[in-house]
């Protein structure tokens, strides 16, 4: 074999995928604390992945974890050899920024995260929003009804396994819409821009006929509110019991504080700290304690103990993650708006946390608005950099909000970041800077 076809791109890729495949299958499969949640189809879980878990283990029970870890192993290089493919053409990358893609897609196969090793939605969903990604901007590229079909069905699997992702049809569906204004009342651009600014509907329907098949209520998977309020407990006061009017929420907000309270799990317990940021580190490294085992446990099992009276131990289960969920929404809102000053430092120190430096939020914050202005002045050749500025920053911003900033959740766009980059030095080369 020559040595020009050894180092042939396609050669080393086939290379790299394969050494990175055995690694998967060398190692064992990993039961994080998420993974019997899903397994036992719990409600608080989304339905694509404990539906793919099921599956495997009708088809395949003798050899659960190893089938489980090639398809997600195999799934995984695919969506990764896909958007590789997609992003090199449509973005020109040189060799340099090929290699560091490349690099950055298959990092989360390894430690820490090991998503292809670890029986966690992340070996579905990683994959998945790879997919949705490149199809979604080969959409926006070739403006192709059967591309944009293929996007819409990747992205109702992908929400249905990860619901951090339920708004990203909008951002393509704003860029769409961006691209094409001059003509968005045509026929085939407007259904476009209505198919993907409505498709999370459908997602919404899927997801609460689901459980209303499995647990007897029509409702979204409940636990988005409970994440949510770890913060809005954390900066909350005792007198925030006042505020609330439903006699359950009262209850609950003060079995929580109280409990939060003693083990010195509030932000009123730091005095010694002297910065958000602070304060945000102790609350990240303490949110099981907070949201887990406090909010979630000690709300379910006062809605269990009313409802055990009057209905089955199936029965009264579900129903005590959606009350309990439905409490944390309204405290929640309470909560914010009553000590908003104190949350949105934390919040900020929160999505500040996920970009590793305030440095790259506010770069990610100034791409996003300069591409946006740039758009709506029809500079078309700004899309790119609206999408993965906008991509990147309304999940963190979700995150944010929802829980706290790990990589768990945030590295889906870490490649989307360096693209920002590389999008930006182009720029910059070509036109210079003060374009």
């Amino acid at each position: 074999m020559k040595l020009k076809t050894f180092f042939n791109e396609n050669t080393v890729l086939r290379v790299v995928y394969l050494l990175v495949f055995l690694f998967v299958i060398f190692n064992d499969a990993i039961y994080s604390p998420d993974t019997r949640s899903y397994i036992h189809a719990l409600p608080y879980r989304h339905p694509g992945y404990v539906l793919f878990l099921k599956t495997f283990k009708v088809l395949f029970s003798s050899v659960f974890d190893l089938s489980v870890l090639v398809f997600q192993a195999g799934f995984g290089l695919l969506a990764v050899h896909f958007f590789f493919k997609t992003t090199a053409k449509i973005f020109n990358l040189n060799t340099l920024s090929k290699v560091i893609v490349v690099a950055l897609l298959l990092f989360p196969f390894f430690n820490p995260l090991f998503v292809a090793n670890n029986i966690c939605p992340e070996g579905f969903s990683y994959p998945l929003y790879l997919f949705f990604i490149g199809s979604s901007l080969r959409f926006i590229q070739h403006d192709n009804y059967k591309i944009l079909w293929a996007a819409l069905v990747l992205y109702v699997l992908l929400s249905l396994t990860r619901g951090q992702f339920i708004i990203t049809p909008l951002i393509f569906g704003v860029a769409y819409i961006l691209k094409n204004k001059k003509h968005f009342f045509k026929k085939p651009i407007l259904i476009k821009s209505l198919l993907l600014i409505f498709i999370p509907a459908v997602v919404v329907v899927a997801d609460s006929s689901y459980h209303k098949l499995k647990d007897g209520i029509f409702g979204s998977t409940p636990f988005g509110f409970v994440a949510a309020s770890g913060s809005a407990f954390f900066v909350s006061e005792q007198t925030d019991s006042h505020l609330i009017s439903n006699k359950d929420d009262k209850a609950i907000f003060n079995l929580c504080y109280n409990k939060l309270s003693n083990e010195n799990l509030l932000l009123s317990s730091q005095s010694n700290l002297e910065s958000y940021s602070a304060y945000y580190d102790f609350f990240h490294n303490h949110v099981p304690p907070i949201c887990n085992r406090t909010v979630h446990n000690l709300g379910k099992a006062y809605y269990y103990d009313k409802l055990i009276k009057t209905n089955t131990i199936e029965s009264a289960d579900a129903q005590a993650f959606y009350n309990i969920e439905k409490t944390c929404k309204n405290i929640t809102l309470i909560l914010i708006e009553n000590n908003f000053s104190k949350w949105i430092k934390l919040y900020f120190a929160n999505i500040s946390h996920g970009f590793f430096s305030p440095i790259l939020l506010i770069l990610v914050i100034i791409s996003l608005l300069f591409s946006s202005i740039k758009l709506l002045y029809n500079h078309k050749n700004y899309l790119l950099l609206f999408i993965c500025s906008a991509l990147t920053l309304s999940n963190a911003a979700l995150i944010a909000f929802a829980s706290h900033s790990i990589m768990r959740y945030l590295f889906y766009n870490y490649v989307l970041i360096f693209l920002i980059f590389v999008i930006i030095i182009s720029k910059l080369i070509k036109n210079g800077i003060k374009h």
